[in-house]
């Protein structure tokens, strides 16, 4: 069970993560704008986000939930109920702010990529998203 969890979870979950973390610092940590100018947001649905509307949510729990089923301890089960908890609520929040900032083109985002459970054969809607 420990393997299954290992291969199935933790590790596709760490490779989720990094590959978001890395995406995700290159266009938070301020570095960029010191050599180009900032463009008007924009929302981007290519890659991973064809197929999960938060990988770096989605990474993280499936790193955490595969650790826990390597060290099935009663600390780990309370921290990573804690952690999903934290994470719904804070992707709810997440949305709110989206919505406001994309308007209709984040809805029709929302309504055709899941949340967090990619689909398994792709999304074909995904591929449209604010194309003609």
């Amino acid at each position: 069970m420990r393997y299954i969890a290992l291969f199935f979870l933790a590790i596709p979950g760490l490779v989720i993560m990094l590959i978001s973390i890395y995406k995700y610092f290159k266009l938070l940590s301020g570095i960029q704008t010191l050599f180009i100018a900032k463009p008007a947001p924009e929302l981007k649905v290519e890659n991973i986000h064809k197929y999960v509307r938060h990988p770096l949510y989605f990474g993280t729990l499936l790193f955490t939930w595969g650790l826990f089923f390597i060290f099935p301890l009663l600390n780990n089960l309370i921290a990573v109920i804690a952690i999903t908890l934290y994470t719904v609520v804070g992707i709810k929040l997440e949305e709110k702010k989206l919505l406001k900032e994309f308007g209709s083109l984040y809805r029709e985002y929302r309504e055709s990529v899941p949340m967090l459970i990619p689909r398994l054969f792709g999304n074909k809607k995904g591929d449209q998203i604010g194309h003609p």
